[in-house]
């Protein structure tokens, strides 16, 4: 199948390519210079797995590229002193062929001096994807110390966290091919490899990599090809690409042994499932799971049961939620918000408003928030709506038992949403947590304490 995708792949590629050597955006489009290095960069990486690549079309698309550095970059990037992005990059992949067979030799050793003189004149402008490309053109042209300088900037601003690993805050205008937080840190991984290859933060990145994945939906094949490549560089050097692993999972007197085959699938329910009557608390309360080898493996443990019993307090890992209760009251001609003590009760007519902090720790897609209502209140919002508010958008849905919030994207912070409910019952009422959970993680979630109100008729 690999073999025939290849043969389709590369056969659409000789069709689009222009006898100048440019290939377009899309067939029958004007060449463009970013495709065209893109599509080279693509055939180095294969070479440097021992892939092989054709090479009469590598050799047309550098013919057409050097065009374009003389008719483009030279008078206007050069000449202008702006646009180094190009040029880092356009040198960047020049450094990544094996020699002037695969490149015509169509770029001069002058040639590729001036773009690094003029590259490394602007580095500390460059992204730190661009500082990377920088960092490896500079340390194969026999510049260490100058690549070390700059990538030393660029590890200097990352955070590793033992939950998280490895990372960056996000760059500022994401969208820009440049600025991509995923290929971003994939590259740095890609980079660790070759200047660094026992720096331990190469771990931290698989792990942020690989968590990120677990919560987000990666919007471009470029950035999760880019993961791949670098994944494949850092297991390859670790010495674990491709090998047999076993996970061991044990739960009290049962133990269970994965095994991983590198060329066999072995399905999404690699799991140990213990029947409730089989359940003992005293010795199944830890679980310990065990790997042999380096590397990551992610294990969730989750335990489904029934209690009347309200958690007293908050618990979650990556994400975080507490929930606070106010009785709105009238002071003079003012509403003001009075936080409502424990075993404080309510009169029937007063309205309540809710407080939910939430927090996450790692940005995350397709997050769900459920808060419940007690049975003796009633929202004062029957409307189920879209609200953008904190920098954030979700849709809040009112339902009988409760108030959901939809997140599409949760960035990494900690928000208040608030909404109003208001007393139409007397009596006693426990409700259940407020919930916050990762749709297709399951796994990252968290709660709230619950709580018990009180309502007291009015006379």
């Amino acid at each position: 199948v690999a073999a025939a995708q290849r043969r389709s792949a590369l056969a659409a590629l000789r069709k689009a390519q222009y006898p100048g050597g440019g290939f377009p955006w899309f067939p029958g489009g004007r060449p463009s210079p970013h495709m065209t290095l893109y599509v080279l960069s693509g055939f180095a990486r294969g070479l440097e797995f021992g892939v092989e690549a054709p090479r009469d079309l590598v050799v047309r698309a550098w013919s057409y590229l050097h065009q374009h550095w003389i008719t483009e970059l030279t008078d206007h990037a050069l000449a202008r002193d702006c646009c180094w992005e190009m040029v880092t990059w356009l040198n960047f992949v020049l450094s990544s062929y094996p020699g002037d067979q695969w490149t015509g030799g169509v770029f001069t050793t002058d040639d590729r001096k001036r773009m690094l003189e003029f590259s490394f004149r602007h580095w500390r402008d460059h992204s730190p994807l661009l500082k990377g490309y920088l960092a490896l053109t500079l340390e194969r042209a026999g510049r260490s110390s100058d690549a070390r300088l700059v990538w030393d900037s660029v590890m200097d601003s990352a955070r590793t966290d033992p939950d998280l690993g490895t990372f960056w805050a996000p760059e500022d205008r994401g969208w820009l091919w440049y600025n991509d937080t995923i290929e971003t840190h994939a590259f740095a991984l890609r980079v660790l490899s070759e200047l660094d290859p026992d720096d331990t933060r190469r771990d931290g990145l698989v792990q942020w990599l690989l968590l990120n994945k677990k919560l987000n939906h990666w919007k471009s094949t470029r950035a999760t090809a880019e993961v791949l490549y670098s994944l494949a560089w850092y297991l390859d050097h670790e010495k674990a690409l491709g090998v047999r692993e076993e996970v061991s999972v044990t739960a009290g007197s049962r133990r269970k042994t994965f095994v991983f085959e590198p060329e066999a699938y072995t399905g999404a329910h690699n799991q140990l499932v213990i029947p409730g009557p089989e359940v003992d608390p005293a010795t199944m309360s830890s679980i310990e799971v065990s790997k042999e080898g380096r590397g990551l493996a992610f294990a969730s443990a989750t335990w489904h049961f029934s209690t009347e019993r309200l958690p007293e307090s908050g618990d979650g890992d990556l994400f975080a939620v507490e929930r606070s209760y106010y009785r709105r009251v009238r002071d003079g001609n003012l509403l003001v918000l009075r936080p409502l003590a424990e075993g404080e009760r309510i009169a029937v007519g007063d309205q309540v408003e809710v407080h939910l902090s939430i927090r996450a720790r790692h940005s995350a897609e397709y997050v769900h928030l459920r808060d419940p209502r007690g049975a003796g209140f009633e929202p004062e919002s029957l409307r189920s709506r879209w609200r953008w508010e904190l920098g954030l958008g979700w849709y809040e849905e009112v339902r009988d038992s409760g108030t959901e919030f939809f997140f599409e994207h949760l960035p990494a912070g900690e928000y208040t949403l608030k909404y109003r409910i208001r007393a139409t019952m007397g009596g006693t009422f426990r409700v259940a947590p407020a919930t916050l959970q990762s749709m297709y993680a399951p796994e990252f979630a968290a709660h709230s304490a619950g709580a018990l109100l009180e309502v007291t008729e009015a006379p």
